[in-house]
């Protein structure tokens, strides 16, 4: 499965505003809408439109947060109509790379709802491990980046 991480431009903005995860995940992850209103606000946050085959299917953002000095991946979103086909593993795998090749990433870290149990079984499968750590009502995961 071969996807790309696109920068957003006005283009992207419109197309990643019209995706949407399913009614049931709506919990687990903020609007596309808020988080491109947060990328605006901060100039820590890189959102990116996730594309295959020259659609855009999904959404990431990540940062490197000032409060810690860490790489995140803030949001990993599949529209509803593109789950279940490899697509969330693929981007995920994208922004790993993407974020290891950053000269100072030792480690990349994320948070998940506790009751996103088909998204914490993804990244514990690309090497994501609690670290024991809750922020903000999530459960806190840190993969290490081989050097």
């Amino acid at each position: 499965m071969t996807v790309t991480l696109i920068p957003i431009d006005a283009a992207g903005r419109t197309a990643v505003l019209g995706l949407h995860v399913s009614p049931d995940q709506d919990d687990f992850v903020a609007s596309n809408a808020e988080s491109l209103d947060e990328a605006d606000e901060n100039p820590e946050c890189f959102p990116l439109a996730i594309a295959a085959g020259g659609l855009v299917v999904g959404f990431a953002m990540y940062a490197l947060d000032s409060d810690d000095d860490n790489y995140w991946i803030y949001r990993l979103m599949i529209d509803r109509r593109y789950q279940g086909r490899g697509f969330g593993r693929a981007a995920l795998r994208a922004l790993i790379a993407r974020l290891s090749a950053h000269a100072g990433c030792d480690a990349i870290y994320l948070g998940v709802a506790p009751e996103n149990v088909v998204a914490a079984e993804l990244y514990v499968g690309e090497g994501f491990a609690p670290t024991g750590e809750m922020f903000e009502g999530e459960i806190v995961m840190r993969r290490p980046v081989a050097r």
